[in-house]
């Protein structure tokens, strides 16, 4: 009997983020030349997206050589400590089958766990997140500035990797290495993401918050990429940018600016008018992998 418990559906963006977006429960959406409502439970979602790939011994050694090795301390070791996440239960169903104990009830058990290990993290992220999303967008940046805590930083970050767009950039940039990149993306973005968590955090005195109104006729969009780099638009998808700011379209009418190479700490307001909305609007749909969505129609059809 087939297991009707795992999550098939699987998000790669929140789905209580796009709800800014919504009007009755229903969001614009456009892919490539078709603009039609929707609900944010019935887009950027991909059927199995998150599922485990079983890595190869190759896979794990390139994994470790090129996202862990370099790292210090105490990166290295959260880095490190990732792995046995991704490559654990695939041992498990190895050992059972060994032993001739791989019965129905079990393998179904461990198919469901490697269908919604990486979704279930995604989830438990998003719920310790909801307070951030809720400061944002009431123009309140403290907690990440939080000494105690990096996972409001690592949520930025995770919302940058998760995506089918910087899998396929990832994949792109890694093209020439010998290993199944697809196979060990759920351990690479993970990895990236805490590391890149973990860097923003550390830079949190430095960090300078922009929160952008858009005061014009215009809407700000969100995309299947909703958090982008702005020092990386226009430049090649394969080559990694050596700065970062990120911008974060929070509702369609506030976006935010995160500057982790300021000089100093800083919270600052700037109202943005059409040309400068559609100049970020621009840059989702740059970014974006198939899909944009607005609060209106006109907001992704004219893009």
């Amino acid at each position: 009997m087939p297991n009707r418990n795992k999550k098939r559906r699987q998000h790669y963006v929140w789905r209580h983020y796009l709800e800014a977006w919504t009007t009755d429960g229903t969001l614009w959406c456009r892919m490539a030349a078709n603009v039609f409502p929707a609900t944010p439970v019935n887009v950027a979602s991909q059927r199995d997206f998150y599922r485990l790939r079983e890595m190869s011994e190759r896979d794990l050694a390139v994994v470790r050589a090129l996202l862990i090795e370099p790292l210090n301390s105490p990166v290295r070791e959260i880095a490190e400590g990732w792995v046995p996440h991704f490559t654990r239960l695939f041992e498990i169903k190895a050992e059972l089958n060994r032993a001739d104990m791989l019965k129905d009830a079990a393998e179904a058990e461990l198919d469901e766990a490697i269908n919604d290990l990486e979704e279930d993290l995604h989830a438990r992220l998003e719920s310790k997140a909801l307070p951030l999303l809720r400061g944002l967008r009431a123009k309140d940046d403290r907690l990440l500035r939080d000494d105690e805590d990096m996972t409001y930083c690592w949520f930025v970050a995770a919302q940058y990797f998760r995506t089918p767009g910087m899998l396929a950039n990832v994949g792109l940039a890694l093209q020439d290495a010998p290993f199944n990149a697809e196979a060990s993306f759920g351990l690479i973005r993970t990895i990236m993401s805490t590391n890149v968590g973990y860097a923003l955090w550390a830079r949190r005195s430095t960090l300078r918050v922009t929160f952008l109104d858009a005061v014009g006729d215009g809407c700000l969009i969100t995309g299947d990429q909703p958090i982008v780099n702005t020092r990386a638009t226009g430049g090649d998808p394969s080559v990694p940018p050596q700065t970062l700011e990120l911008y974060y379209p929070l509702t369609p009418s506030l976006g935010v600016l995160f500057d982790f190479d300021a000089d100093a700490r800083s919270t600052t307001e700037r109202a943005i008018e059409d040309d400068t909305i559609a100049s970020y609007n621009q840059m989702i749909v740059e970014h974006s992998h198939r899909q944009i969505y607005g609060s209106n129609r006109i907001s992704v059809e004219r893009m």
